[in-house]
This record gives structure tokens, C-alpha cells and sequence, in this order.
């Protein structure tokens, strides 16, 4: 019944300011860690796939750590563009948050039910997508050193958005990462974020969910050459939920004062009149 909570593109920027004057990224995401520490039943663990800050330094790394602090569960973090990863390695070396190594800064959190493998797809000094030789051999040993069924992390998108701005690259940087699961049946699902709007699509027979953003949500057009429309809101996290030998995802918004909110108590009706209602067996 393993229950793994995903946030991505968070883009903390320095105390007592605004993302491009508008976003306020701190708030946001200390209201999700406080929705994540109110979900019941408890998650096991809070996966942040990427971009935890809008410029890497320990000015901005500090303050995203202080701002997940509160969490209740173990949280893993992984590297997006906006990230550094060596500076993330030095940063968080006195936790397990980080784990990742050079030179590929990748690495597996062991499950009772599937495993994790959080991919790096950061490119120094771009916000294109990279996943060289290296990284790819690291991915092939683990999934050739265990048949446990294994869910897939990565930053960028490992499949075709129809945005422009994130498909620039084409399909080449993620080709030989399809190749290679699709002769690994445990691969369950490849998760990811990157382009600040919920999106689901496939690699090869595998599916691929792209979470929207903490920070907040692009509504992107098809050309490089426009802007995309900008909301600064944030969305609620992605649960990943092990049940019954399958892996159920979805949005799952989890409202302070939840039981008040109990439809029973809302409406005034008893419990078992309403599931007959709502299963169509009382007209």
C-alpha cells in the first residue's frame, strides 16, 4: 500500500521575493507541504522531481530546505535545468534527501512494493534535456539487477508535449531510454515535470505523466516564438498509490478540515442513503 507523493518545478527564489514579480513560490509550496502533512492516510514518501529552485546557490537552496522542513515523511530530490547538481550534492550531504553521486547524480529508493529509479536529465549551463552514455549504463544495470516492479523519475518530459519550447530537442535525448525499458517489463509508469502543466502520453508501451507545477502553470502555445499565457498558481500534488498490485496516479487535493467537508455532514444525510444515491441503486 505504499503511498508516494509528487511536487515538481518548485522555483524557490530568495526570501521576501517574487518569481518574475508574480509567483510566490514560497507560500506555495509551504502550503503544499502542509496539504501533504495533512493527507490521510499518511504518504511514505514526497518525491520533488526537479527545478527546487529558480537560481541554484546556497542563498535559495537554504530557504527551499527551510521550506520543506516541516515535512513528515522522507522527501527525495532530483535536479531539473534550474538546479545544480553538484551544488545540491554539497548542499544536502548531511541528509539523505540527495543521495545522488557524480558524475551521474542518479540513484534508487528501495520499496516494499516497486522501487524508484530518479533519473538526472539536467544539462549544465541549458535548459535542454541530457541523457548520456553514462547515465544510461547506470539505468541499465539496475533495471537488469532487479525484476521488482519500478517506477521511473526523471525531470524533463521523455516524450512528444506539441509545446515547442520543450520539444526543441526532438525525441533523440529520450530514444535509447525507451529502447532500453521496453525490454524491461517491471517499468510500471515514467514520471516527470518540467513543463508547468499536467500532461499524459507514452514511451513506447510504458505510460509518462507530466505533473503541473508548485510554482506555477504555463499555458503554453505550439510556437517557439510566442509567449504562453501564465498562471501563478500552483497545483495540487500528484499521489502515486500501490494498491492491490497496481500503481493508481492522480491529482488528489486534500483540504484543510477535511471531515468537516464529509458530504454526510454537509448535507445532512445519512452515510448509507448517499452511497445509494451516488451508486444509482436509489432513485
Amino acid at each position: 500500500m505504499t503511498l508516494l507523493v509528487q511536487i515538481t518545478d518548485t522555483h524557490v527564489v530568495e526570501r521576501g521575493t517574487l518569481l518574475y514579480g508574480m509567483a510566490d513560490t514560497a507560500r506555495h509550496l509551504a502550503e503544499t507541504v502542509s496539504q501533504i502533512n495533512a493527507m490521510r492516510p499518511r504518504p511514505d514518501l514526497v518525491l520533488v522531481t526537479g527545478d527546487l529552485v529558480e537560481h541554484p546557490g546556497p542563498v535559495t537552496y537554504s530557504h527551499f530546505r527551510d521550506l520543506i522542513a516541516p515535512l513528515q515523511v522522507p522527501v527525495y530530490l532530483m535536479p531539473g535545468n534550474h538546479d545544480d547538481p553538484s551544488i545540491m550534492c554539497e548542499f544536502f550531504a548531511d541528509s539523505d534527501m540527495f543521495p545522488g553521486e557524480p558524475p551521474h547524480y542518479q540513484y534508487a529508493i528501495e520499496g516494499p512494493d516497486f522501487r524508484t529509479l530518479m533519473l538526472n536529465s539536467h544539462l549544465d549551463n541549458s535548459e535542454l534535456p541530457c541523457f548520456g552514455m553514462r547515465r544510461l549504463q547506470w539505468l541499465q544495470y539496475e533495471l537488469e539487477s532487479s525484476d521488482q516492479p519500478t517506477l521511473i523519475a526523471i525531470h524533463h518530459p521523455p516524450m512528444v508535449t506539441g509545446v515547442g519550447f520543450i520539444d526543441m530537442v526532438g525525441k533523440r535525448w529520450f530514444q535509447e531510454i525507451g529502447e532500453l525499458i521496453a525490454s524491461h517489463p517491471q517499468v510500471l509508469k515514467v514520471i516527470c515535470g518540467h513543463g508547468h502543466f499536467d500532461l499524459s502520453g507514452m514511451l513506447g508501451n510504458v505510460p509518462v505523466q507530466m505533473a503541473g507545477a508548485i510554482a506555477h502553470q504555463l499555458i503554453a502555445g505550439r510556437v517557439i516564438d510566442i509567449a504562453p499565457s501564465f498562471d501563478p498558481m500552483p497545483v495540487p500534488p500528484v499521489l502515486h498509490h500501490w494498491i492491490d498490485g497496481e500503481l493508481v496516479s492522480g491529482y488528489y487535493p486534500w483540504p484543510d478540515g477535511v471531515d468537516a467537508e464529509r458530504i454526510d455532514k454537509s448535507s445532512n444525510m445519512d452515510w448509507e442513503v448517499l452511497k445509494d444515491r451516488m451508486r444509482g441503486s436509489l432513485k
